[in-house]
């Protein structure tokens, strides 16, 4: 339940607010790095930035709230690695905002204005949906969340939208990178396996393979899997999404002719062989036609995007200064 946090705190950031990810902070100062900035209130100062305490009990209380309805009033109390739940949520509430931080600044930079209009719309969309949550109103009136507050986040998710598509555009632009995926990534692999009830069957079948007796031949005798036993344990070409989990993870990972350890699933212990992969390349060189192609390409692109938000986020972490407060934190609960 616990793992992946920074995942986990995007997801909840969209129920509570309603609208995109996004988090907005206080500011002080003009950029220049030689400005002296008022820390007495600052659990974070990035580029001589302000992200003030209320900013952070405002976002706190939020999660605090979704976190307690959906896992249990406790939640924040439990042990993660020996930490308690609510000590990782705090450091990870700040350095979001010092992410937020960091793109806003990188967006502007870019000559970037969010439209007015849009930015009307989306907030009077957001009120229109609270006007029907009675809770959510409730809650921001405790934590003291106003207009002006909502306004920036709809400002930011604009901004995070923009710095998504500049994100985009750069792997569009990494010729390089891209031609090394098309070549060598698997987008589809043709296998064939064997499925039984237990571990002690699989380990039976995998000792008879070792010992060079025929797959298919073996997949006929033993395979539960009526769709495959009859044709020698063969699956055909597949792509991404459509094994389930374990399955995929091992098959997308054996190089053509490897045999896997067994697998297990919810269907039972699956042995594994890859008869054939095909990366776009390939099937460009089969003639799969063009829609398909591009089709693949964009989940491929879409695939390296966060390897690319990573990269760019590192990149401006790198070259900011950023000084953190968490002591200012370390004994705020949201009421």
């Amino acid at each position: 339940m616990m793992t992946n946090l920074k995942k986990m705190l995007a997801a909840m950031l969209v129920m509570v607010m309603l609208v995109m990810t996004g988090c907005g902070s206080s500011s002080a100062g003009d950029g220049d790095k030689a400005v002296k900035v008022d820390t007495t209130n600052a659990v974070a100062v990035v580029n001589n930035q302000v992200i003030d305490i209320d900013t952070f009990n405002k976002f706190y209380g939020m999660y605090e709230s979704a976190y307690k309805q959906n896992y249990g009033d406790d939640v924040l109390d439990r042990d993660v690695d020996g930490v308690k739940f609510k000590e990782l949520l705090k450091k990870d509430i700040v350095d979001m905002l010092v992410s937020e931080k960091l793109m806003r600044e990188y967006v502007l930079g870019t000559g970037y204005v969010a439209d007015t209009a849009t930015l009307d719309e989306k907030f009077n969309e957001l009120k229109t949906q609270l006007d029907g949550n009675e809770d959510a109103k409730a809650l921001y009136e405790t934590l003291g969340i106003d207009d002006a507050f909502l306004k920036e986040q709809v400002e930011s998710s604009l901004l995070a939208s923009e710095f998504d598509r500049l994100i985009n555009a750069s792997i569009d632009e990494d010729e390089t990178k891209l031609k090394e995926l098309y070549a060598t990534e698997p987008i589809q692999v043709s296998a064939s396996h064997i499925l039984v009830d237990d571990d002690a069957t699989a380990a039976v079948v995998k000792e008879k393979l070792s010992a060079g007796e025929d797959f298919a031949e073996l997949a006929k005798e033993y395979s539960k899997d009526p769709g495959s036993a009859s044709n020698g344990g063969s699956l055909g070409y597949f792509a991404r999404g459509v094994m389930v989990p374990e399955f995929e993870e091992v098959a997308f990972s054996l190089g053509v002719g490897e045999i896997s350890a067994p697998v297990k699933s919810s269907f039972g212990y699956h042995i594994i062989r890859v008869d054939d992969i095909q990366t776009i390349d390939d099937m460009v060189a089969n003639g799969e036609d063009e829609e398909t192609i591009n089709l693949y390409k964009d989940n491929l692109k879409k695939e390296i995007s966060d390897e690319f938000f990573t990269q760019k986020m590192d990149e401006l972490k790198t070259a900011a200064t950023i000084e953190t407060f968490m002591d200012k934190v370390a004994d705020k609960e949201a009421e």
